[in-house]
This record gives C-alpha cells, sequence and structure tokens, in this order.
C-alpha cells in the first residue's frame, strides 16, 4: 500500500495532467472548426482569395506584435493562470461580433482584437507543462495529444454539419469550444507572484547565435505552412470535394499526428530536440511538393500523413529546444517569442505571401514555393546544436 504522502502527490499529478489535457483539447478543438472551415465562411461573405488571405494573417500580425510583451510580464509578475484566463476570455467576447459583421473592414479588426487578447495563452500554458516535464509528473507528448484530439473530434464533426447546416454555423462552433476553453482554464493551477530566479537580458539571450538560427528556421518553417492554411480547403472545394470529405483529409493529418505525439517522449530522448527539428523540414518539404502535384486522393493522404511531422514532431521538439535554449528567469519569455516569431511572424510571411502571389502562380505554385522555404528551413537548422541548452544549463 502506498504511503499516503505519496498517493496524494499521484491524484495531485492526475489532476494536472487531466486540466492541461482539457485545455488543449477544448483550444485545439476551436482551431479544429477554425483552421478547415473559417476560409469557406469568408468565401461565403463574398470576398476572394487575396482578401481570405490578408484577414487570415491579421491574427498572426497581432500574435507577432504582443506575445514577447505578454511573456516578460509573466516572467516578472507571475499570475500566469490569471493571464491565461482573461486572454481566453477577452478573445470569447470579441470574436462573437463577427455575427454581426459582414464588412471587410470590421472582421478584419475583429480578427486583429481576437489575435491580440489570445496571443498569451498557449505559450504560457507550453511553458507551465514543460516546468511540470522537468518535476517528471508527465510527459509534454501525451498531453498535447490531447489538443490533436479536440481538433479531429470537431473537424470530423463539422465536416459532415456542414454538408448539411449554413456555414454560419462555424462561427457558433468556434464560440461553444472557445468558451469551454475559457472553463478548462480556470482549472490549471495557479500562478506565482513573480520569478524567484535572477532577472536575466531577454534581449542577451536572443542574440546567441543558436537561438538565432532556431528562431529562424522554426519562422520559415511556418511561413511554408501559409499556403495549406489559407488555400488547402478552398483548393479541395474548388475541385468538388464534399466538406465531408476535406474534413476527413484534415481529420487524417491530425490522427498521424497523434500517433507520433505518443512516441514523441521517446524520440526526444534518443534523438534530441534539433535532429528531430531537421527530419520534420525535410518531410515539409516533401508533403508541400505532393501538394503541388495536383489532387489524386493517394497523394493528398500521403501528404496528409506528413503532418504528423511538419507540425507533430516539430512541434514537439521546438517547444523543447525553446525551453531548453532559455534560462529559467526567461522561459515565459521564450515560449512567447518562439510563439510569436513561429505562429505570428511565420504565418504573416506565408499568408501575406500567398496574397500576392495566389493569382500570379496558382494554389498549386503556392505549395511548389512552400517546399523551398522547408528547404532553407532545413539548411538553417543544420547547424543547430546537437543539444541545444542555455548557459546556466
Amino acid at each position: 500500500m502506498a504511503p499516503q504522502p505519496e498517493r496524494k502527490r499521484s491524484l495531485r499529478d492526475r489532476r494536472l495532467y487531466l486540466n492541461y489535457s482539457a485545455f488543449y483539447f477544448f483550444y485545439f478543438a476551436a482551431w479544429g472548426i477554425f483552421a478547415p472551415y473559417f476560409p469557406l465562411y469568408l468565401k461565403s461573405l463574398g470576398m476572394g482569395g487575396a482578401e481570405i488571405a490578408i484577414l487570415l494573417a491579421l491574427g498572426p500580425l497581432s500574435r507577432f506584435l504582443f506575445p514577447a510583451l505578454w511573456g516578460l510580464w509573466a516572467d516578472r509578475v507571475g499570475h500566469r493562470k490569471e493571464l491565461v484566463v482573461g486572454s481566453l476570455a477577452g478573445s470569447c467576447a470579441v470574436f462573437t461580433a463577427l455575427f454581426w459583421s459582414r464588412h471587410i473592414a470590421a472582421v478584419a479588426a475583429i480578427l486583429f482584437l481576437y489575435g491580440f487578447l489570445l496571443a498569451p495563452a498557449v505559450p504560457l500554458v507550453e511553458g507551465m507543462v514543460q516546468e511540470e516535464t522537468d518535476r517528471r509528473r508527465f510527459t509534454y507528448g501525451p498531453v498535447r495529444l490531447w489538443g490533436s484530439l479536440g481538433f479531429i473530434f470537431s473537424t470530423m464533426c463539422y465536416g459532415t454539419l456542414l454538408d448539411r447546416l449554413p456555414v454560419v454555423w462555424v462561427l457558433a462552433g468556434i464560440l461553444l469550444f472557445s468558451a469551454l476553453n475559457v472553463l478548462s482554464a480556470t482549472r490549471l493551477p495557479a500562478g506565482t507572484g513573480g520569478d524567484s530566479h535572477p532577472r536575466r537580458s531577454l534581449r542577451r539571450a536572443v542574440l546567441r547565435p543558436e537561438i538565432l538560427r532556431f528562431l529562424a528556421a522554426s519562422t520559415l518553417m511556418q511561413a511554408s505552412h501559409g499556403a495549406y492554411y489559407a488555400y488547402f480547403s478552398l483548393h479541395l472545394d474548388r475541385h468538388g470535394f464534399t466538406r465531408t470529405a476535406i474534413g476527413l483529409y484534415w481529420t487524417l493529418a491530425v490522427a498521424s499526428e497523434i500517433l507520433l505525439m505518443l512516441v514523441s517522449a521517446k524520440l526526444l530522448r534518443t534523438a534530441g530536440p534539433s535532429r528531430l527539428i531537421s527530419v520534420s523540414l525535410g518531410a515539409a518539404a516533401i508533403r508541400w511538393l505532393l501538394l503541388s502535384q495536383g489532387i489524386d486522393p493517394r497523394l493528398l493522404a500521403l501528404a496528409q500523413v506528413l503532418h504528423a511531422f511538419s507540425f507533430g514532431l516539430f512541434h514537439v521538439a521546438a517547444v523543447n529546444a525553446t525551453h531548453r535554449l532559455f534560462p529559467p528567469a526567461l522561459r515565459s519569455s521564450g515560449q512567447s517569442l518562439y510563439n510569436s516569431l513561429t505562429y505570428g511572424l511565420g504565418n504573416l510571411i506565408g499568408l501575406f505571401g500567398c496574397a500576392v502571389l495566389v493569382d500570379s502562380v496558382g494554389i498549386r505554385g503556392l505549395f511548389g514555393l512552400s517546399a523551398a522555404l522547408a528547404v532553407v528551413a532545413l539548411l538553417i537548422a543544420l547547424r543547430l546544436p546537437p543539444e541545444p541548452s542555455s548557459p546556466e544549463g
């Protein structure tokens, strides 16, 4: 029979695992509707391909501009849980305005503010989970895969629903899961009143060559996803694929990601994050080349399976590398900066680039350019140290 303190610790660890898992599930369930179906909603408002790409880039623009500020605040003041809850509640409230907004200027303003308010939530939680991983309460992959399960659940449900219901139901689904995400965030562990580690200079840390290379490779990797996020669903829709079929292709991608996350902890131990980042970038280049070849269902399926590497493996390895590269006093800032440059600037480059080029090169041409971006990122990543770490260990 386990000693009482050990049993209490086990129950606490279990609750932490469930609470973090619920956060990821509901956050990515909302994203599982937004990513594949929100472009179709914008199309229903009469917006063209370039306008859709620009609107989708406004969220990443605000995520690029502001997360580092949120991260510095969290490192200096603490109260990360309160920041996460406030971020999610505010973004949820702003999103409701889309139900009454049909003009492009109004939609643009809402999406920018929505991205600004949502920006700190995930990087702060990523940092909290990495700290629990350091304490060996659980590993990151099995917690994060609940986000992938949430994505699959909502994508599959909504693919079927939207073949029968008006596309405005996209907004209702995103709002529902966003509200549940707020509730799940209230169950996260309370933050501290400030960091007990000595203060460090974020600028000095970022200027280290290995961090600059890592952030450059991560930014280019996400930029290569621009054509996929902006036009994959629209591309299939134009070629007569049903919304159920579109949802199934997205589901295949995330199901592959889940399988890889189940073994991600072992892969990190055996190969280290730098090698896994390089493998992921090579897989991304192959994935975008496959999508540039046309709409053969077999090529589409293979490309979506490679999502396990181009997103799943890359994300696990990059979050781990970020945690290692930044000293303890700057880890919230580090995760926020990684999120800002990767999912902010990277998406911004990819989506705005697509808006500029789509009319001249077409969607298949955009996927070819995406492959080239992934190759450039791979060349940078090959110069990362095998075992990234901060000067403080």
